[in-house]
């Protein structure tokens, strides 16, 4: 897949330094509620599309082992910088790497550190898998699963086609549509996925046992619906 817009997009650095409250409360309502776990105790949380790291930094805050992986080499260089040295003063562990843009099945997360063994307690990804075609979602998805620990957690969105962005695409291939469109604050020329429905994200995170799916949304400026579908589950 040529995914030449969306690494241009994130060429540039994209400011988010701080987490989101749909994080936070993921940890309060879901890990802390449905599975006792609020401090990490150094578990092991792993971020596919990481950015500047604010969500890690907030789990590494907690007690947390911290992991993320980015397209964009600006981004990780920030989070670096951002999480090595309160890591260092928390004694815990705080890792970020680029990532090729274009998914493989043999790819390993952190392979240097933990080999080919299951190491991961708690997975996210958050507004980044839309990204992606079906086909490398799929890779993505397995790929994360197969580092999963039985038993362990994953928390992660996707556009809805409620989002105002769905109103400005057309179909591209194999599950993308090409956004393009201006509003005077942003100017998009993107590959973006789609989802429909909770039935439609259960079959996509089909290898996971779902526990919740659920959304968030939120409008600003009179644009439209943020509406993402959210999807909670576990690896059995």
């Amino acid at each position: 897949m040529d995914y030449r817009e969306n690494i241009d997009y994130w060429s540039n650095e994209y400011y988010a330094p701080n987490v989101e409250n749909f994080i936070f409360r993921f940890h309060g309502r879901i890990l802390r509620h449905d599975f006792g776990i609020f401090r990490g105790e150094g578990r092991q949380v792993f971020d596919f599309g990481c950015g500047q790291g604010g969500a890690l930094q907030y789990f590494l805050r907690n007690d947390f082992d911290v992991y993320g992986v980015d397209i964009a080499k600006r981004d990780i260089e920030t989070a670096k910088k951002a999480n090595s040295s309160l890591a260092k003063d928390l004694g815990r562990i705080a890792k970020f790497e680029v990532i090729d843009p274009q998914p493989r099945q043999s790819d390993i997360y952190f392979n240097e550190i933990f080999g080919e063994k299951p190491w991961m307690d708690v997975a996210i990804s958050i507004q980044t898998l839309d990204f992606l075609s079906d086909t490398d979602c799929q890779i993505v998805l397995r790929n994360i699963h197969k580092s999963m620990k039985t038993g362990a957690v994953i928390y992660a969105s996707f556009n809805g086609t409620q989002l105002y962005y769905f109103q400005h695409s057309v179909p591209h291939e194999d599950g993308l549509r090409r956004v393009k469109f201006s509003n005077g604050r942003v100017s998009y020329d993107l590959l973006l996925n789609f989802c429909e429905s909770k039935d439609e994200m259960i079959s996509k995170f089909s290898m996971f046992k779902p526990l919740y799916v659920d959304y968030y949304d939120s409008s600003f400026r009179n644009e439209g619906s943020e509406f993402r579908w959210t999807f909670c589950g576990t690896k059995e």
